[in-house]
């Protein structure tokens, strides 16, 4: 009996080894058809497919990736460089996005302007007598201080428009 049960446990100790050896390494294969898309499978590529393939061996029990960035030379990039410019790309796109609430602002602030504006003021209306009636007409200065204030709202549009297309190319003026 104790032979019987000593061997069960070696059983199940073997089929444990067994079971992990199986899924510490897993093959997949690497196959590039003669367009260069690269495919990635775990069943080998056919004998009649064209293209080159390869044979990964992978270690699924490495619980940490590591990923090797190199710079344009080849030259392996330390932690501190590839943080720094990953801060400088979050930096740019905040004041990216400064800019365009900025100008946004500047829009709202042009539109409140335009229409506080629109009544003339003391001095830019004309009343004409006529025989049958009578006409206010508008002078110049009102036409001019109308159409500043319509320009400062279409200016304040177009830098909105060129904020939102730097923030979008992810590029300073």
């Amino acid at each position: 009996m104790r032979n019987t049960v000593n061997l069960s446990w070696s059983l199940v100790c073997a089929a444990l080894v067994f079971v992990s050896v199986q899924i510490d390494a897993q093959t997949l294969y690497k196959y590039v058809d003669k367009d260069g898309k690269v495919s990635y499978s775990d069943v080998p590529p056919k004998d009649n497919e064209k293209g080159k393939s390869s044979k990964i061996t992978v270690d699924t029990t490495a619980n940490v990736t590591k990923q090797v960035n190199k710079d344009s030379s080849g030259n392996l990039q330390k932690f501190a460089d590839v943080k720094a410019r990953g801060d400088a790309r979050i930096a740019l796109r905040n004041k990216l996005q400064a800019d365009i609430t900025s100008a946004k602002k500047e829009r709202d602030s042009a539109v409140k302007a335009l229409e506080a504006g629109r009544e003339p003021l003391e001095g830019e209306t004309r009343i004409i007598v006529g025989k049958n009636s009578n006409s206010v007409q508008r002078t110049p200065e009102y036409t001019a201080r109308i159409e500043a204030l319509e320009n400062a709202v279409t200016n304040a549009e177009k830098r909105i428009e060129q904020a939102e297309g730097r923030y979008q190319r992810g590029a300073p003026d």
